[in-house]
């Protein structure tokens, strides 16, 4: 019994050794991981800095340092939802007197006054324009757009233009549907149109042969011609 004891505690003892070393090989490759985003971050390189801190977060979800990193490149890379996600993240973690706090707290009060907007339409690929400029294409993305009041205005050759005022949400996000219907052909590219211009030529060709016939009534006498010369009327 003893020696079957002491086998359980060697094998406890052992399995919370190899624990305690997968977690600090966790540790320090997270560590690695936040080191590396940094740097990306501080060369300008937003989205390869978001991969790593990304990683590091993955690997070490109860440190505050990833989530400051993590928020502040997301400001960066214009996506204030995600970046209010780890400001909060990063707040519930440390003490109130933390230093770098203060930093956080500011960009949160700014990301609070914007919000996320979508736009699609049916059909797709539509030129899109918001508040009178140019923004390409839809499908459109704004993860941080100026919270309040905007006028979208949507336009695709052979379709009618659609003009829609919305209002995005502090905070909030919005998704945005834009159907632009079919527009009327001109008169001259209807199926009935050159029909019926032909349909009138020949009418007016008929009436103009059948006057030239003589069967209508007062209608000019006939010239008739012989020795003495031409005149009015029958001779």
């Amino acid at each position: 019994m003893c020696a079957r004891m002491a086998a359980v505690v060697i094998a406890v003892v052992g399995a919370a050794a190899t624990g305690g070393a997968a977690h600090a090989d966790d540790e320090a490759t997270a560590l690695a991981h936040l080191q590396r985003g940094v740097e990306a971050f501080e060369a300008g390189e937003f989205q390869a800095a978001l991969r790593e801190l990304t990683a590091a977060h993955q690997l070490a979800p109860d440190k505050p340092n990833p989530y400051r990193w993590l928020a502040l490149t997301q400001v960066q890379l214009g996506d204030c939802r995600g970046a209010l996600v780890n400001i909060e993240g990063f707040l519930t973690r440390v003490p109130p007197d933390e230093p770098r706090a203060g930093e956080l707290i500011r960009l949160r009060a700014l990301c609070q006054q914007v919000g996320a907007l979508h736009v699609d339409a049916t059909p797709a690929r539509v030129s899109l324009r918001i508040d009178g400029a140019d923004v390409g294409e839809t499908p459109f993305h704004a993860l941080s757009m100026r919270a309040g009041e905007h006028t979208l205005v949507a336009e695709r050759a052979g379709y009618r233009r659609v003009t829609r005022a919305i209002t995005l949400p502090a905070g909030g996000e919005l998704t945005v549907h834009l159907h632009l219907a079919e527009a009327s052909p001109p008169v001259t590219k209807r199926w009935w149109f050159w029909p019926a211009v032909a349909g009138g030529a020949i009418a007016v060709t008929a009436a103009i042969v059948w006057a030239a016939r003589g069967d209508a009534p007062g209608e000019l006498p006939p010239i008739t011609c012989g020795d003495d010369g031409c005149a009015e009327g029958a001779r």
